[in-house]
């Protein structure tokens, strides 16, 4: 006797309304409706939290992005963060001030922003603001990178001389 397939009957209630039976109901389906709205309170209380330890931090603004220095760190580890200084200078009371920036002949302004050490490692942080607007000798201002004035006419070539 040869095996044979037997296709069994469909259920009566599989049709139009299908939809509309009632479906057995998941347990975790709840642990994900009340976890969901959850998500965005976590992460909030995460960045604040991250927050909180950086109360002294200055955000400085590097070509590389923002980067962020703490009072006591050392100047190494402060160059590592920001890159080289374009400058130095010495208080009265002794403290070394190294000057960290960008200066562009694009922009109007910018931020110098000064770290100053003492005993090795950073104490004090502050920033100046410059203008880098150019004046004419009308008394005319310009941005940086702008030229003012008439522009100057193009040299004559000169014709080369024949042999």
């Amino acid at each position: 006797m040869t095996p044979s397939i037997v296709a069994e009957p469909r259920p009566a209630d599989d049709g139009l309304f299908t939809a509309f039976r009632e479906q057995p109901v998941n347990p975790r389906r709840w642990l994900y409706f009340a976890l969901v709205p959850l998500i965005p309170l976590v992460a909030g209380v995460a960045a604040w939290a991250s927050m909180l330890g950086q109360q002294d931090a200055m955000k400085i603004i590097t070509a590389h992005g923002i980067k962020v220095v703490n009072p006591g760190m050392s100047q190494k580890d402060v160059v590592g963060v920001v890159g080289r200084p374009i400058g130095k200078e010495t208080r009265a009371d002794g403290a070394e001030c190294f000057l960290h920036g960008m200066f562009s002949m694009n922009e109007p302004q910018t931020t110098v922003y000064v770290l100053c050490y003492v005993g090795g490692q950073l104490r004090d942080m502050t920033t100046r603001r410059y203008s880098l607007w150019t004046a004419d000798p009308n008394g005319e201002f310009a941005p940086a990178g702008i030229p003012m004035g008439e522009t100057p006419a193009p040299a004559k070539a000169v014709p080369a001389a024949n042999p």
